[in-house]
């Protein structure tokens, strides 16, 4: 079957699910007062906390301000080791290092890219004082195993899961495993809220603490709304003829990495962390909440899909050796040149992430040498966009692409 380039119809790597209901919160929502806005975010974060199994649940400005109100609840300061794994975001790294933490990376698994209860016994010293394990890509770690062993060194479990709401290990959801979870509510992530996090815990201890700082924080909604109105630029430009010669610039090897660093930088810059969670976020998540079963039902059967028709050049990550998946980024592995992959691929229409783009390996970036499944994964890596504007026609049109841009 011959393909022909689709330029001006590129399949865009990621989708901002954006409908008329989310407007109208949008709109509605500035003029909200502060009290009207507190009833809201707290029936969002009473229906997460059933769907997480009764925790605590408090919505913050991100995923990354709730690992900071959890590591300052644990009492983690200067000096202290963490583990984390080393196949991770980069800004991670950078952010524990700022607050004077030293991040020690246990190596991952090059099937899963999750960490294992080995490598992260393996990055265990005497001055350890927590645990941080990812559920990579919505991907369930080995978390039983991961919180034995902390709990054999005396150490909190911190678990991240930022791709995973809705992910399910023997029935029991991730973040219910550790001693506190941190979940982020970015636009391409399972529930979407334009921004912010939750925090999740069963200690009491961890409560009173990030309660006294979140209940200090100042309700303004425009922040909030600013970076909602960004965000419906980049659907509007996404889904605009010209996207595919834009993003043949934009994700050009020389220029994709910095990029894609400055996309990530982004969604911090604009949303301040001593602003409180607002009243539309809130209900724009009480929707994706009621939704994500569903959801994630029908993004995990279209990777299923893709997956099966992978050529034999790609090896899909193994997602359900230890539990459900939640549905967030569908990345394989590639044996061959990446960046010729990605280039005949924007040829003919389609739109890769590879490398640091997907995820980044943070061993060398603290002078480890002993991480080489994160190594692996890393130079492997290419994310094949799965999102909610992937249709059957889609579907098929990308497998097509895929099969001739994997040829030597």
């Amino acid at each position: 079957m011959s393909i022909h380039g689709h330029v001006f119809g590129m399949i865009p790597r990621r989708r901002i699910d954006i409908g008329r209901a989310d407007i109208g919160d949008l709109l509605g929502g500035i003029g909200d007062s502060p009290d009207a806005a507190a009833a809201q975010v707290r029936a969002f974060e009473h229906q997460a906390s059933a769907m997480l199994g009764g925790l605590w649940v408090r919505a913050t400005a991100s995923g990354r301000d709730a690992l900071d109100l959890i590591l300052d609840g644990l009492g983690i300061g200067v000096g202290d080791e963490l583990v984390v794994p080393a196949y991770t975001l980069g800004e991670l790294i950078v952010r524990l290092q700022g607050r004077g933490l030293r991040p020690v990376a246990a190596d991952v698994d090059v099937d899963t890219f999750a960490v294992t209860p080995q490598s992260v016994a393996r990055a265990i010293t005497a001055r350890t004082r927590a645990v941080v394990a990812l559920h990579v890509f919505g991907a369930p770690c080995d978390i039983r195993g991961i919180a034995a062993v902390a709990a054999q060194h005396g150490l909190p479990l911190i678990e991240d899961c930022a791709h995973a709401f809705g992910a399910r290990i023997d029935g029991r959801p991730a973040g219910s495993f550790g001693s506190a979870a941190l979940f982020s509510l970015e636009v391409a992530k399972p529930v979407a809220a334009f921004g912010g996090g939750l925090l999740a815990t069963a200690s009491s201890e961890l409560q009173a603490a990030a309660a006294a700082h979140l209940d200090r924080r100042r309700y303004n909604a425009w922040p909030a709304a600013r970076k909602a109105l960004i965000k419906c630029l980049e659907e509007f430009a996404v889904r605009s003829p010209a996207y595919g010669l834009a993003a043949r610039m934009m994700f050009r090897e020389q220029e994709a990495g910095g990029f894609e660093q400055f996309y990530r930088g982004l969604h911090d810059r604009v949303r301040p962390a001593d602003v409180a969670f607002s009243g539309f976020q809130a209900r724009r998540g009480l929707r994706r909440l009621a939704g994500l079963a569903q959801r994630n039902r029908h993004l995990n059967l279209l990777w299923g899909e893709l997956a099966a028709g992978l050529p034999p050049e790609f090896a899909a990550q193994a997602r359900a050796r230890c539990g459900e998946p939640a549905a967030y980024n569908f990345v394989a592995r590639y044996s061959g040149d990446l960046p010729r992959l990605r280039r005949r691929a924007q040829a003919l229409g389609l739109d890769l992430a590879i490398h640091g783009e997907v995820l980044d390996d943070v061993a060398p970036m603290l002078g480890q040498t002993d991480c080489p499944g994160a190594a692996q994964v890393f130079a492997e890596a290419v994310a094949i966009p799965l999102h909610l504007g992937i249709d059957a026609a889609r579907l098929r049109r990308m497998g097509e692409i895929l099969a001739a841009v994997s040829r030597p």
